[in-house]
């Protein structure tokens, strides 16, 4: 068959996404074979070819470093991860790490604020967690959860707890992020739920509500069983639950927007 074969098809493989049929070039010679797929060949001289930039490369490369410290550090914990690791977990050479990353800890802190961008990014979306100016207790617990309790998330603990004496390795963006964090929550809330004069008593409610379910996500450590953080969940539901519907029944709940929110508290999360 003279020249390069050029396989079209309105399937998905494996392999590769194909075109649907609609948005393929016209086939003059098409095969026809069992189960309604259809195959054309079109000739041509040279198939064309993507060529990856440079810049395309190294950011691959950053993924494969950055998901690769992420499995680490949930299967083996800090102090187990070096940079030998990685690179072998990311099927890249040490040089190539250190490259992108000259350190362990620049690695690690881009992991930790690549996660905690994702954490913040992702709450922001969550509009379901309030209807009608009142707060969804159940879904705001399990949204948490599936956050903070995932294990994934182990990541970010691991880099907190693990770099929690090396002042000097862990930069001030750490701390930064976490007040960004603790703002974003401030303003979700402010747009989203009506709480008047109870502004305070609602977040600080909202920022218990973290800290318990943070607290129950160390328990995996001496938990597998998901049945034991369902019980809980659904105990800390009824609290939080039962918190709220005071609050939002007392006078002044109602009207929204009625003061400022009070200054994030630093170096929180």
């Amino acid at each position: 068959m003279p020249g390069n074969a050029v396989l079209s098809a309105g399937v998905t493989t494996g392999l590769h996404s194909l075109p649907d049929a609609a948005s393929i070039l016209p086939c003059t010679n098409p095969i026809y074979i069992p189960t309604n797929m259809y195959l054309c060949w079109r000739m041509t001289h040279s198939a064309p070819t993507s060529r990856r930039t440079q810049a395309d490369r190294s950011a691959e490369t950053r993924v494969q470093l950055i998901t690769a410290a992420v499995t680490l550090l949930h299967k083996i914990g800090f102090a187990g991860v070096t940079t030998a690791a990685i690179a072998k977990e990311a099927g890249v050479t040490t040089g190539a790490l250190h490259h992108h990353f000259p350190t362990k800890f620049e690695l690690l802190f881009t992991v930790y604020d690549h996660l905690a961008e994702n954490v913040l990014q992702d709450f922001t979306r969550q509009d379901h967690l309030a209807t009608n100016g009142k707060l969804n207790v159940p879904e705001l617990v399990r949204y948490f959860w599936s956050v903070y309790g995932d294990p994934e998330y182990w990541a970010i603990w691991e880099i907190l707890i693990g770099t929690r004496t090396e002042a000097a390795a862990r930069p001030q963006a750490v701390s930064g992020r976490m007040d960004a964090i603790r703002e974003i929550r401030y303003r979700w809330l402010e747009s989203h739920v009506e709480m008047g004069s109870r502004k305070k008593e609602i977040f600080e409610l909202l920022e218990f509500t973290l800290i318990a379910i943070r607290g129950l996500s160390l328990e995996r450590l001496f938990h597998k069983e998901e049945a034991y953080f369902e019980r809980h969940l659904q105990t800390l539901t009824t609290i939080i639950s039962a918190r709220y519907d005071v609050l939002a029944r007392e006078p002044g709940a109602a009207a929204p927007h009625a003061s400022a929110m009070p200054p994030p508290r630093r170096g929180a999360s």
